[in-house]
């Protein structure tokens, strides 16, 4: 009894544990061929996919610097410049990390930022709040930037500059800690210019209601966020990084408009540093350790994470990351701060076909880069980005059916979009004179079919027929829905009234509710097809349950206001007001497969219409099922509105209760077989 007792414990803890186990050792197993991490990058769906390793880890240095939590690093000429602040310094190495010299500067507080200009060093001091430019051959101070008089500055506004760059024109952007206004533009002469790239405030919900109620101004305003990272790109823009906001980064013009592309995808972790070298890729590093590359368009191109989690310190792998830059021959420099040292990553030849292909592409250089994405597909079909490329190449060929399906491959819906166009126009310049003979044959046809069949002996026939069809019972409650488009009123009187309908009536309504809503959602053209195709049976569980949450609140709320409706006769409404839908949504979903987004005007408006009706109707129902008036019927459809809303969330909570329940029970029984 005894075994058998223990034998049940380590089975229970085997299945209570081996998820967990089995989850450490995934995250702790080395992959591709020793690499610490997995590269990934942007598939078709706007997810993360694996890809080939981007970067190798090739090395590490500084402990011999004696570094003391580095902030910031610049690449110049073949030199590194470290902005050491826990030492009060500026170290400079070669790019093998061996020493050259040191700036420890009295002035020096806190150095959090460096910039190298020319045979100028440019240091921002968070807290000497001060930004220095220094000599560097004499290390002489030149210039000590504090905080502008100007008025437009604001009095009140802190100057705190944690990280500063420096254009060709010796203008200054610095980054100010509290800086809600943007980035601090100071020129050569130590003039404040203006701010650039303030961040929008997004107003949720939750904050106008907050704003609302809360009466204290300093509680209740809503502040930009600050930057919290510059670097310097080419053609005079300004690349900033933001915390808690959905543009993480921004390529900014002189006007400080965001010029990336809107599709970028924007990381949600926070970000710690940015870098443009010298092919214009940028890229980003997150204080998580998750490196990010783009290029100059704002398209991802790979993302790996650094992060050691488990503290091995193996090669490869970061602490606490803090900055990150990069030299001619593509190696990475990720400055660490947690293990006071700099990683070294030598990119691979994967890297460079990428490379080559993108910049051939960006240039207007489609043929030539055609092949060059077409290897790259071939050892990485999944790669969108090469894809949608490689549909331009094509479609600049001519070649646009080909076009068509690598557009598809890579979801680029704007490209699809164009390519369409121009087979459709093809088609319609070659066919029309054929369709429009179809059309008219088909349309003489139809005309002299109906005018030989009214003269025939088979009219009677079939009137007879048809008769005889309508006095089933199911047949005529089913035709009696077509009332809605006439006299609504009139087909909820026969409802309530007149008995004209049934429970299986009102319920193959909604199952064509149902399957139409289905096909919509996969028959859709490609253009127009948003909805998430997994999970069916979730989807019709999901519109399933809040069309009985509807009937059910709605039978509720209406006992307590005295409303006239019996439950069977707010479910049949409700189902028989789903008619619009059902009957004006298949035409539609079969026209989008030919339209564009030229066209899309059309579809939404279309769609807006039957949407909209089918919804009046509903509310409709609501006001003659219960004898309202239109003050009660408003007052009502808030009412449910809102018990819709409280059912949910109780049902979550209880959700969320169980959960929490059977993971109690859970830990119970993983302590007991511990102590066992």
């Amino acid at each position: 009894m005894l075994t058998a007792r223990k034998g049940f414990y380590v089975l229970m803890a085997f299945l209570l544990f081996s998820p967990f186990v089995l989850r450490v050792q995934a995250s702790s197993t080395l992959t591709n061929y020793g690499i610490p991490y997995q590269t990934y990058t942007l598939g078709a769906s706007n997810n993360l996919i694996p890809t080939q390793t981007a970067y190798i880890p090739v090395g590490v240095f500084g402990r011999d610097l004696n570094l003391q939590a580095p902030r910031d690093i610049h690449y110049k000429d073949g030199l590194l410049y470290i902005a050491d602040t826990g030492n009060r310094r500026i170290v400079v190495t070669d790019r093998t990390g061996v020493y050259q010299t040191d700036y420890a500067l009295d002035v020096f507080q806190a150095p959090t930022g460096i910039f190298v200009k020319d045979n100028y060093l440019f240091v921002a001091d968070r807290t000497a709040r001060a930004v220095f430019m220094i000599d560097r051959d004499t290390s002489e101070i030149v210039q000590t930037i504090t905080k502008p008089t100007s008025p437009i500055y604001g009095q009140h506004n802190d100057f705190v500059p944690t990280k500063v760059v420096v254009d060709n024109s010796y203008n200054l952007y610095i980054v100010g800690e509290g800086s809600t206004s943007g980035i601090i533009q100071i020129n050569y002469a130590g003039e404040f210019m203006g701010y650039l790239g303030i961040n929008p405030v997004d107003l949720s919900l939750r904050r106008i209601l907050f704003n609302f109620f809360v009466q204290n101004p300093d509680f209740a305003r809503s502040l930009p966020a600050s930057p919290t990272n510059v670097a310097l790109g080419s053609k005079g823009a300004i690349l900033t990084t933001n915390a808690n906001v959905r543009e993480s980064f921004k390529r900014l013009n002189i006007s400080g408009i965001n010029t990336l592309s809107p599709s970028t995808f924007y990381p949600t972790a926070t970000l710690a540093d940015i870098w443009m070298n010298h092919e214009d890729y940028i890229y980003l590093i997150t204080e998580a350790g998750g490196v990010y590359e783009f290029d100059a368009q704002g398209q991802l191109l790979f993302h790996f994470n650094t992060r050691d989690a488990t503290m091995t310190q193996t090669l490869g792998l970061t602490s606490s990351p803090s900055a990150i830059v990069s030299d001619e021959d593509g190696t990475l420099y990720i400055l660490d701060r947690g293990y006071h040292a700099v990683h070294l990553y030598q990119r691979t030849v994967f890297v460079d076909l990428v490379h080559e292909a993108v910049t051939l592409y960006n240039d207007g250089r489609y043929l030539e880069s055609k092949p060059l994405f077409e290897e790259i597909l071939r050892q990485n079909s999944s790669f969108a980005l090469a894809s949608s490329a490689l549909g331009s190449a094509l479609a600049k060929e001519g070649n646009y059916r080909e076009a068509l399906e690598a557009f598809h491959d890579a979801n680029d819906y704007h490209g699809y979009s164009q390519t369409f166009w121009e087979i459709r126009n093809e088609a319609i310049q070659d066919y029309l004179v054929l369709f429009s003979g179809v059309v008219a044959f088909s349309f003489i046809g139809v005309k002299t079919a109906l005018w030989g069949f009214k003269r025939s002996r088979w009219r009677d026939k079939f009137l007879a027929f048809k008769a005889k069809l309508g006095e089933k019972k199911l047949v005529a409650e089913l035709t009696y829905g077509l009332h809605v488009f006439k006299r609504p009123d009139d087909m909820i009187f026969g409802i309530k009234r007149l008995h004209k309908t049934s429970y299986l009536s009102a319920t193959l309504f909604f199952m064509m509710f149902i399957m139409v809503y289905l096909i919509n959602m996969y028959a859709t053209g490609f253009l127009f097809r948003n909805a998430d195709l997994s999970g069916v049976i979730l989807q019709v569980s999901l519109v399933t349950g809040l069309f009985l949450l509807y009937v059910l609140v709605n039978y509720l709320v209406s006992t307590l206001l005295d409303g006239e409706g019996r439950f069977k006769d707010i479910f049949i409404a409700s189902c028989y007001v789903l008619i619009p839908f059902i009957l004006l949504t298949p035409p539609m979903t079969l026209v989008s497969n030919v339209l564009t987004y030229n066209e899309q005007f059309i579809y939404d408006f279309y769609n807006l219409i039957v949407v909209g009706w089918t919804l009046f109707l509903l509310v409709f129902s609501i006001k003659s099922v219960h004898n309202y008036k239109f003050w009660e019927t408003f007052k009502t459809l808030l009412i449910i509105v809102f018990g819709m809303f409280i059912l949910i969330l109780i049902g979550l909570l209880v959700y969320s209760f169980i959960g929490q329940l059977l993971e109690f029970i859970a830990s119970i029984i993983r302590e007991v077989v511990y102590r066992v």
